[in-house]
């Protein structure tokens, strides 16, 4: 589990250093961050799940995955790696509050304490700096 979730900052780090040094665009990026996945898992997939490939609710979940990813890449263009992690971190804190909302699920103090001490957590350790640019809005966006 450790190697599997040290993997979505490492490839945020990768994409960071091929955009930064003009080497990739954020889209060429977010695309073959999603291909390679495909490419990596593919052989595991068994054949009856070929037609699920029909489906165009999956389709539209790996469009808004690979638009998440191209969010954060166009952030890390110019913004660091801890301030763009603490911006997509409000990602869990807004899930919350339409689960709230839309799922009709029940807001309870100690949920929305867990909540706070959890985001707090975050930025306890990517400890990102005050002022970034109109650009960290791009993984807001992506949270």
């Amino acid at each position: 589990m450790f190697v599997a979730m040290s993997m979505i900052p490492a490839g945020d780090l990768c994409g960071k250093l091929l955009t930064g040094g003009g080497l990739a665009t954020p889209a060429f990026v977010a695309w073959s961050r999603f291909a390679i996945g495909t490419a990596l898992i593919l052989p595991f997939v068994p054949r009856r799940a070929y037609a699920l490939l029909g489906d165009w609710r999956l389709w539209l979940r790996a469009g808004l995955l690979t638009g998440g990813i191209f969010s954060i890449q166009l952030a890390l263009t110019t913004e660091p790696l801890a301030n763009v992690f603490a911006a997509f971190f409000v990602g869990p804190m807004v899930s919350y509050v339409l689960s709230v909302l839309l799922l009709r699920e029940q807001a309870t103090l100690l949920r929305s304490l867990l909540m706070a001490l959890g985001f707090i957590g975050v930025l306890m350790v990517v400890r990102p700096g005050l002022g970034g640019s109109i650009n960290l809005l791009w993984a807001v966006l992506a949270g």
